[in-house]
């Protein structure tokens, strides 16, 4: 029997969403591991020290994947500085047979990529576009 978990799922989002979005992530994780029997861990990576784009969307994005891991319920560790320089990031590591772990999926939020591309994004009720705080959710 073969298990891969290699696919990439990417969102484009504002960092509002990205709570909710980490949440459906990490129980549908939690979904396929149990079918699995995989024990698994979680630590949040936070702001590295080259990190690119702004410290008030870094704290937001942060405190918004804290709080995700909070209402998931299970202990979960922070690993300071390990983020990518374009955004922090959850990293879910199995338990093998012999209690070590190994990396797995990782549920990472870029910045850089949607100012890059200038993303742009519109509330169903207004005409405004709104880019500043656009997203890249991606599940490996």
């Amino acid at each position: 029997f073969f298990f891969s978990s290699r696919r990439r799922h990417t969102r484009f989002l504002p960092v509002s969403w990205a709570r909710r979005c980490v949440q459906e992530t990490v129980n549908m994780l939690s979904h396929v591991y149990g079918v699995f029997n995989f024990k698994f861990s979680l630590e949040l990576s936070t702001r590295p020290d080259n990190a690119l784009g702004d410290k008030s969307l870094w704290d937001k994005a942060e405190t918004a994947l804290a709080e995700a891991l909070n209402d998931f319920g299970i202990p979960w560790k922070t690993n300071p500085g390990d983020g990518a320089f374009y955004g922090p990031k959850i990293d879910i590591k199995l338990e093998d047979a012999f209690e070590r772990k190994h990396q797995c999926a990782t549920i990472q939020l870029d910045f850089v990529l949607p100012a890059r591309f200038n993303l742009q994004y519109r509330t169903a009720d207004d005409h405004e576009e709104h880019k500043e705080q656009i997203i890249e959710a991606t599940t490996k």
